[in-house]
């Protein structure tokens, strides 16, 4: 082999090496926790925003923001991979524990689930109740998106940046009233209040309200929240929803979904792309575009 090509070849290993650019390729891409149906639609996606090197068995994601992909039906899913944290008795009118459990009838195939009516806190203010996180990933920067369908009218949502009951973020959306609190329907962006004071009323501080929309009891709706640095983004069955900042909790957290005197809900077809930091995926960009140049030349002699 001529000793131009070696040393090209040399220098790039070195560069990918040095950005640890391997946990882009494609086989080691996706962090799957079970096989998908949704797999196959998603890797039509990274084809078609794909760099192919020609004769090569590498291929690049030409959007490299992506790094982790969780994608998960509950097909084949482990219930031991979800950890529960019920609100404490003493915060609930209607105490626990909750009813998580993996489920097949009330939805199309097999469904995430959650069959108690605890509810809270006792002056029905603010909706508490019990949140299951994802115990084996943890995200700061995301895409976020899941389906929900119940036919009861109370409060359900997302959590994100989870660290404990008393830390962490919520989209939640509530259809029916509240004896004490801002009756539904509405959407929100939440922050609980940490120790101490989110231990207690008011619980969570609300980041943005969107009034007079909700969901509808008995139909599938979708959720897509963005969350990237401070700012966190809600679109619900494709339309724009919500939008808020907050610099509260910034640290990498568990991703979970959260329900109070929500008898009966199901949450499906879960998917969650990790994004990079804007100068890390810069980073990335412009090296794969130095390694394009490489692999010209050296396919060129």
């Amino acid at each position: 082999m001529p000793m131009a090509i070696i040393t090209r070849l040399a220098m790039l290993f070195l560069m990918l090496t040095q950005l640890h650019i391997f946990r882009f390729l494609r086989p080691c891409f996706c962090s799957f926790s079970k096989t998908s149906n949704n797999i196959d639609t998603y890797n039509e996606r990274v084809s078609s925003n794909s760099i192919l090197f020609p004769n090569s068995k590498l291929q690049f994601l030409e959007n490299s923001n992506a790094a982790n992909v969780l994608i998960e039906n509950f097909e084949n899913a482990k219930i031991d991979d979800w950890l529960i944290f019920d609100e404490l008795d003493k915060n609930l009118s209607w105490k626990g524990p909750s009813d998580w459990s993996l489920k097949k009838e009330g939805i199309e195939g097999v469904g995430l689930y959650q069959g108690a009516n605890l509810w809270g806190d006792p002056t029905d203010t603010v909706p508490i109740g019990s949140i299951i996180i994802y115990s084996k990933l943890k995200w700061s920067d995301f895409i976020l998106e899941a389906d929900a369908l119940t036919k009861d009218n109370d409060s359900m949502g997302i959590v994100w940046r989870f660290k404990d009951l008393t830390e962490h973020y919520r989209f939640i959306t509530l259809q029916s009233n509240l004896d004490g609190g801002e009756s539904g329907p509405w959407r929100k962006l939440e922050v609980r209040l940490g120790r101490g004071k989110g231990e207690k009323l008011p619980f969570y501080e609300t980041i943005k309200t969107e009034k007079g929309k909700s969901y509808t009891p008995g139909t599938l709706t979708h959720w897509k929240l963005e969350v990237r640095g401070n700012t966190f983004s809600v679109e619900v069955d494709g339309k724009k929803s919500l939008f808020g900042k907050d610099n509260r909790y910034q640290e990498p957290g568990y991703i979970g979904f959260t329900i109070s005197s929500q008898q009966g809900v199901f949450f499906d077809n879960l998917l969650v792309t990790d994004l990079l930091p804007v100068e890390k995926a810069n980073l990335i960009s412009s090296t794969r575009a130095k390694l394009k140049v490489a692999y010209r030349q050296e396919i060129s002699q």
